[in-house]
């Protein structure tokens, strides 16, 4: 006869980690694996009964019999639920039309999803959005806390566990219908653009928005994901997928697409949208002031040791990433300069990379007249900039004027306090903002003399 035992995936598990544990020694080792494999384990949610032949009986020891279900054992709670899905919580919105929520404004766009064919000629290729539920106002609150759209969604266990992802052409079609057609109370306010913030990186960019925001009727979106990812699309496509397939019709329309999205308020106090791009993205400057030619905009700069020591720091050097992923712009002006992205070492990248963001600010200002170059330590730094300059040339001269006292106790607080807390870790930083010195290497000098002069 034969004895029949219950045989589970966590029984393969620990059979395979003590086997393991035999041949390498030391369980502890195995720990982070073991609980990788768990999880994959979980999904399965089958019960796995092997029959096993008794030694007694020679004609049933070669027989094993693998069954789906055993009727005759309870469920194992265990396996009745993934242990992936348990360690998340269960979608609030579940049943609920996602493009409904997003037409009322309740999911908002947090992200783009691109592919190679995203943006070539013809009607193949897509764009897909995600989208989640968040608060987009917490910098009004707290902007050094939140100096990010991203610092903003990551609050969110709806966006981090249950994003929808659907074309970003059907959500827009769908949004314009609704907001051309539906009952005026119904609607959201489109927001015009007042104003876009370029620069280098740690050259003060921070400051002028976490300024603008201390105003009632303003609202800054600052270095959203999204925004990057549809100004730089034709280049990551050129990049990472090898394609030179983008077209620029196409590629404009993403851009105004998403800003239009995000442009989109339920709040009627807000009449001033401002937008704080990440530094890499001053390489499209032209490209928004073509599609924005009536918004303001303004590109901080600092000395060129400066802002080279900075964007070199350990954990901050992204700047690097541009050898593999170099903007148009950028490629062009290696090619001017003669050399290779892959033969140059960091500090060389950051250097033709920031030089790049300068010389794109400096011509676009040149040939059209427009926007303010702004010097970190020559302008930004000295006192009453902000409140007697930058802001008023932002198009708030009459916010300032309506309360001079309470504007300027605002960004005098602004000025005192650091622009980044880096969100949930802000407890563990000191806000308060003092003169820093810059430590500048040989490496920083000698490639800021190369291509930053």
């Amino acid at each position: 006869s034969s004895t029949a035992r219950q045989f589970t995936p966590l029984d393969a598990l620990n059979a395979t980690i003590n086997n393991m544990t035999a041949a390498r020694g030391t369980r502890s080792n195995l720990a982070a694996l073991s609980l990788i494999i768990a999880a994959a384990v979980g999904l399965l949610t089958a019960v796995v009964t092997i029959t096993v032949a008794s030694p007694l009986s020679s004609a049933n020891q070669q027989s094993r019999q693998l069954t789906t279900n055993n009727e005759d054992e309870p469920p194992n709670p265990i396996e009745e639920q993934s242990l992936i899905a348990m360690q998340f919580t269960a979608n609030p919105y579940a049943g609920r039309d996602k493009i409904e929520m997003i037409k009322s404004g309740e999911a908002k766009l947090a992200s783009l999803r691109l592919t190679p064919d995203s943006l070539s000629e013809g009607n193949n290729g897509r764009v897909y959005g995600t989208f989640c539920v968040f608060d987009d106002q917490l910098n009004k609150k707290d902007p050094a806390v939140y100096p990010t759209a991203d610092h903003m969604i990551q609050t969110s266990d709806h966006c981090n566990e249950n994003r929808y992802t659907l074309p970003l052409d059907e959500v827009v079609e769908a949004v314009t219908s609704h907001d051309s057609g539906s009952i005026r109370s119904e609607r959201l306010k489109k927001l015009p653009l007042s104003g876009m913030l370029f620069h280098q990186g740690f050259s003060g960019a921070g400051l002028i928005a976490n300024a603008l925001t201390t105003f009632d009727n303003t609202v800054v979106i600052s270095e959203h994901s999204a925004i990057r990812d549809a100004l730089n699309a034709c280049d990551y496509i050129h990049n990472r997928f090898k394609s030179k397939g983008c077209s620029a019709s196409k590629h404009q329309k993403l851009v105004e697409d998403v800003i239009s999205l995000l442009s989109r308020s339920s709040d009627s106090n807000i009449e001033h949208m401002f937008l704080k791009l990440d530094s890499a993205s001053s390489a499209y400057i032209p490209l928004l002031t073509e599609i924005y030619p009536d918004a303001k905009w303004t590109f901080d700069y600092r000395k060129a040791e400066h802002v080279l020591a900075k964007s070199t720091e350990p954990k901050r050097s992204t700047c690097v990433l541009k050898k593999r992923q170099p903007s148009s712009v950028m490629a062009s002006q290696a090619s001017e300069h003669n050399v290779d992205l892959e033969e140059l070492s960091t500090h060389e990248v950051c250097a033709l990379h920031l030089s790049t963001l300068v010389n794109v600010a400096s011509k676009e200002h040149d040939s059209t007249g427009t926007g303010m170059l702004i010097s970190y330590e020559d302008d930004l730094l000295k006192e009453d900039a902000l409140i007697d300059t930058i802001l008023p040339y932002l198009g708030l001269q009459k916010e300032i004027d309506a309360n001079p006292s309470m504007a300027r106790a605002r960004v005098e607080n602004v000025l005192s306090t650091k622009t980044n807390l880096r969100g949930i870790h802000s407890q563990d930083v000191d806000s308060q903002w003092s003169q820093e010195d810059v430590h500048v290497s040989r490496e920083v000098r000698a490639a800021s003399q190369l291509f930053m002069q």
